[in-house]
């Protein structure tokens, strides 16, 4: 009977947001909110797993339509949504290219960024469901003057209501780029009329070109700015400010998994804070494969250090092919909205994959019940599963948000905590807790497996380079002569040698408990100590420089690597994480290409190489 209930009142609710019975509210952060995704919140389980819940598309997708002529392309759409509860409306700002060249010959004084022209658009609802562009006569696209054009210019645009800023004509802000390392912002009383762009600081030449996002963070008191980090792929940056102009960056936050590789790429992050963590519409470009988009969800105890829910599995999901959304999905920025226990999610999606500028997309919604992000429910549906939380500080009536029966027993402490110990009924899942805090706020260590055991394997590998340059690769040169190699480079440059000698698992495929690799090298001149690099397949390395600088004469220089080290470990040996370098353990598992250069530029324009050898013990 319980829940048969459950299922009826989730009906109602549906429905309930289609009607507008309910005023929509934002969701504001809540210390005494615990999402089950969290993994600081659940200490262990019996018969459990966590899943995504289930957002719900909506049956009348899209409920905007991009269909006036200044949209010529509506692209990722970018879509920037909130609810103004001052003046009751539902506000949205979201991304026009004018990729044809009629289309920007009709702009009012024509200009392009990338060779294509930019607008951004402003729509709004009074309901979330039927939505109205309002002509504003801002500006013109060709002899039309009632268009809701309310920017031009400026790409990748994020919009945002500030209520902490008490200066009124800076109540909007939005943030830009016109390309990598050039950022900018502007402001409005409205969200309508802007004032001039403003140049910010802070920035690396490598940052921009996505959906730039941000919002004022209560619980930091400061500025947070998400955007893309190129550095041969697309990566998630952070950036904070205190008074929106001078940004201080937290350089990488999130990025694909070494098993994804460069196939399928981290592309956009819209955050926004949602119980005691940050949450993140998390767009994932599968560049490799079909060039498809789609949603990922992940998150955050303080928005630096990220986590994705499930890795491979969107959140927001692809139509069929050739459907409103079958191409690509782009979630939007902004707060949270609840409407009668309903989460609203907007999306830009498209039919067409993410290729070219040429792209139309158009808003559409979907809907989650109230805290429904991700939940437990029992591995074996036949079977009830148990959940038993970390220590927790009662602050208030604790309650479970949860579908089905849940039934909670608390399993106090002498210090005044509590565990709680949740059993769920067949068929039910729990989402949070509220009305409790966490004892212990920090991320649980990761525990790294004992590594299995492998002999030997064999003769050490040699590359003796007596014939030829046995699959070497130089930088910019690379020429065998009669029993080695010279590698070469101009402009000052430091020439580099590299290969991938034993691509897989090198405690595996090498064997043993530890590997050395030796180098016989020399140089022009003396001077510059010899750098080795050891990649995580080709993405991202460990760096060795505590090795002899070059001499004229041959010389032998080797290092040891153990496969079981940690992260803290391997830098306390002479390693160093690359700003791209994975996990030492995974790199050890993932060995790829390996180099040999030197460490600084000038101090060397060729290397002789002699024989390098790979040996395990």
């Amino acid at each position: 009977m319980k829940r048969t209930f459950t299922f009826i009142a989730f009906l109602l609710c549906t429905s309930s947001i289609l009607l507008g019975a309910a005023e929509p509210a934002l969701v504001k952060p809540d210390p005494t909110c615990l999402l089950m995704l969290d993994t600081r919140v659940v200490e262990q389980v019996e018969n459990a797993k966590l899943v995504f819940g289930t957002p719900l598309k909506h049956a009348g997708n899209p409920v905007l339509s991009s269909d006036e002529p200044w949209e010529n392309s509506t692209n990722n759409y970018y879509p920037n949504v909130t609810w103004d509860a001052d003046e009751k409306l539902w506000k949205l700002w979201y991304k026009d290219v004018l990729a044809d060249k009629d289309a920007i010959a009709q702009m009012e004084s024509p200009s392009t960024v990338h060779d294509v022209g930019w607008y951004l658009l402003y729509a709004t609802s009074r309901d979330g469901i039927a939505w109205t562009k309002p002509p504003l006569g801002l500006h013109k696209f060709g002899t039309r003057t009632d268009t809701n054009i309310t920017a031009r210019d400026c790409p990748n645009v994020g919009v945002f209501k500030d209520l902490h800023d008490v200066d009124a004509n800076r109540r909007y802000k939005m943030v830009f780029d016109t390309g990598l390392g050039q950022p900018k912002v502007r402001f409005s009383a409205d969200g309508i009329h802007w004032d001039a762009a403003q140049a910010v600081e802070g920035f690396s030449a490598q940052q921009g070109d996505t959906h730039n996002n941000a919002f004022f963070d209560e619980r930091s008191g400061k500025y947070l700015w998400f955007t893309k980090l190129y550095l041969g792929e697309r990566l998630v940056s952070r950036l904070e400010s205190d008074d929106f102009i001078h940004w201080r960056s937290s350089g990488m936050v999130l990025r694909s998994t070494l098993d994804e590789g460069k196939k399928t790429q981290t592309y956009a992050l819209t955050v926004f804070p949602y119980g005691n963590i940050y949450l993140g519409y998390l767009m994932m470009y599968h560049v490799g494969m079909d060039r498809t988009v789609d949603c990922e969800l992940a998150w955050s105890p303080d928005s630096i250090h990220w986590q994705r829910v499930e890795p491979g599995n969107a959140f927001l999901k692809l139509g069929a092919k050739g459907s409103y959304d079958g191409g690509t999905i782009y979630a939007q920025a902004g707060p949270a909205v609840i409407q009668d226990g309903r989460l609203m999610i907007y999306y830009g999606g498209s039919p067409t994959v993410h290729v070219g500028w040429k792209r139309t997309a158009n808003l559409c919604l979907a809907t989650l019940r109230e805290d429904g992000f991700a939940g437990y429910e029992a591995v074996d549906a036949g079977k009830p599963a148990l959940i038993t939380t970390a220590p927790l500080k009662p602050r208030e009536n604790v309650r479970l948000s949860a579908d089905g029966e849940v039934k909670m027993e608390t399993l106090p402490a002498a210090d005044g905590t509590v565990r709680l110990r949740c059993t769920l009924a067949p068929g039910a899942r729990l989402y949070a807790i509220h009305g409790a805090q966490l004892v212990n706020t920090e991320m649980p260590k990761p525990t790294l497996a004992a590594l299995p055991r492998h002999p030997v394997q064999g003769e050490p590998l040699v590359f003796s380079f007596d014939r030829d340059t046995e699959g070497w690769k130089g930088v910019d040169k690379i020429e065998a002569n009669e029993g080695y190699v010279t590698v070469s480079r101009a402009n000052n440059l430091r020439p580099i040698a590299h290969t991938t000698p034993l691509p897989g698992d090198w405690s595996e495929l090498v064997g043993g408990e530890a590997v050395t690799i030796s180098v016989k090298i020399r140089a022009k001149k003396a001077g510059g100590p010899v750098r080795l690099e050891l990649f995580a397949n080709e993405t991202g390395q460990w760096i060795m420089e505590k090795l002899p600088p070059f001499t004229t004469e041959w010389q032998t220089i080797s290092t040891t690597l153990r496969y079981d080290w940690t992260d803290a470990e391997a830098q306390d040996a002479g390693w160093q994480k690359s700003v791209l370098g994975f996990s030492w353990r995974e790199t050890i598992q993932h060995a790829g290409k390996l180099v040999i250069m030197t460490t600084a530029s000038g101090t060397q324009d060729s290397l002789d190489l002699d024989e390098v050898q790979i040996e395990g013990h």
